[in-house]
């Protein structure tokens, strides 16, 4: 199975302060309530003992109620692959890092443009994220802005491409939604085996503010009752879906998860599901949406915490950048946002590749912030003080002012004790070359790519996939 890192080290908002914030959450849903638009699920709300209001839709979440679906909700499940060795148990204690989807654009290095995203991107992408050795969920990471059958083609791209978990976006209501399901369980051997070999995690939001739309609720119903990981995540941005404190935000933000989570349960008890918070604020000057700020540290450290507190797992945004270029800016928002989400405690961390404010997809980026997130690995590992580490007798034998380079200590330990990065230059000015590390990234892009061998699916099992595409573009 592949191994997560445990982060959560840099506590920017207290404990304390985060409870304040939950509970403000709880007394969101209680008193001003979320409007529900699918009648399903204020059906199931209101036989679990919510108050629905027949006119409004609004629906009030009594606290118990909130608190018997988080105790009900797993803290952590297996989220399976096609390779067994792919697989990992998500929690609300380690980190694991994958792209996202949804970029309306490619940025191509090689034409130093920016084009629309082909289907064949969309395969590159997954090809790429089942290469990198520190991605652990593959996505398609762009959108086909044109085609209406784009989800089926993320999710094709997706189960044949890689060996790794996959995830995909809500692109559609119910009825579409059964196609995937259909699809996913072509390759995880039926519909009875879905909620053991989780192969695929669906990302689902709430509108903020405080509002369900029935396409959505359609996609969480469909998911959970066949027990695959659902991803309820709001994209609250302060000041415009959200109160402009930061403390408001998240306060409101916490509500909606907390919502979604209720449905989830009450439909499917013990359904696995990733909460969360958007990290991301807009821009007051330009009314956009910005990729990177100073705040996103600390809504990162915030929800870190609250996923510790309620023990679930947290879906956050790292590796990503404001900049339309790979250029310094990329460089210091990607590298600080990937830091802040792991420091912070995030379990889930996506949107690595995400460039021009989530605008742009980067296959190159992808592999840039691929070495970042090894750095940051290297940097939470838990420092040994035994007496290997301490290496005291090591120590004593070596003269002073002499050297360890001949020491079978050194030759013992120097590969796990230091890290030696791809795409990172360390030498001399005489030897400097322009753009190294962005140049070296495109020819490692390419290189990956080209190799990618992921075992085929069964000839069947691909026939049965196109079969179940070609029915849903007469649904559509």
């Amino acid at each position: 199975m592949r191994k997560g890192i445990r982060g959560g080290q840099l506590n920017l908002v207290s404990r304390e302060k985060v409870k304040t914030i939950h509970q403000a959450a709880l007394r969101i849903l209680d008193e001003k309530g979320i409007k529900v638009e699918d009648p399903e699920s204020r059906q199931i709300l209101d036989e679990n003992g919510c108050r629905v209001d027949p006119e409004s839709h609004v629906v009030e979440f009594p606290p118990e109620i909130v608190k018997d679906s988080l105790e009900k909700a797993p803290s952590s499940f297996t989220m399976g692959a096609r390779d067994e060795d792919n697989e990992f148990d998500l929690g609300y204690e380690k980190s694991y890092f994958t792209a996202g989807t949804g970029t309306t654009s490619v940025l191509d290095l090689d034409r130093r443009e920016r084009r629309k995203a082909t289907r064949e991107d969309l395969s590159d992408a997954v090809k790429l994220g089942d290469q990198l050795s520190n991605i652990d969920v593959v996505w398609s990471i762009f959108t086909l802005t044109d085609d209406p059958m784009l989800g089926f083609y993320q999710l094709y791209a997706v189960l044949t491409n890689s060996s790794k978990h996959g995830a995909i976006v809500n692109w559609y209501g119910g009825e579409l939604t059964d196609k995937l399901i259909d699809m996913i369980a072509v390759v995880a051997g039926g519909r009875s085996k879905l909620s053991t070999n989780r192969l695929v995690t669906m990302y689902a939001e709430p509108v903020s503010p405080l509002t369900f739309r029935k396409e959505n609720l359609e996609v969480l119903l469909r998911w959970t009752d066949v027990g695959l990981p659902l991803l309820w995540y709001p994209a609250q941005k302060a000041g415009a879906t959200a109160p402009m404190t930061l403390s408001g935000s998240l306060a409101q933000a916490f509500a909606e998860s907390l919502g979604g989570n209720v449905i989830a349960q009450l439909n499917n008890p013990g359904t696995p599901v990733i909460l969360g918070a958007s990290p991301l604020v807009m821009d007051m000057r330009t009314a956009l949406n910005t990729y990177f700020s100073p705040e996103m540290l600390i809504i990162q450290s915030a929800t870190g915490q609250w996923g510790n507190m309620i023990e679930m797992p947290i879906y956050g945004t790292g590796g990503c950048t404001n900049s339309y270029d790979l250029d310094y800016q990329a460089g210091v928002e990607s590298s600080l946002s990937l830091y802040g989400a792991i420091l912070g405690g995030q379990n889930l961390i996506h949107d690595l590749s995400f460039a021009g404010a989530g605008d742009l997809g980067s296959l190159e980026l992808l592999t840039l912030t691929d070495e970042i997130a090894g750095m940051a690995k290297r940097t939470v590992r838990d420092l040994s003080t035994d007496e290997e580490a301490i290496a005291f007798d090591v120590i004593d034998q070596v003269n002073h002012g002499g050297d360890y380079l001949r020491e079978n200590h050194t030759f013992q330990h120097f590969k796990e004790e230091l890290m030696a990065p791809e795409l990172i230059r360390r030498i001399g000015e005489d030897k400097w070359e322009e753009n190294f590390s962005v140049n070296k990234a495109r020819e490692l892009t390419s290189q990956l790519v080209e190799e990618s061998e992921v075992k085929p699916l069964p000839e069947d099992e691909d026939n049965q996939l196109k079969e179940i595409i070609e029915k849903a573009k007469s649904m559509i």
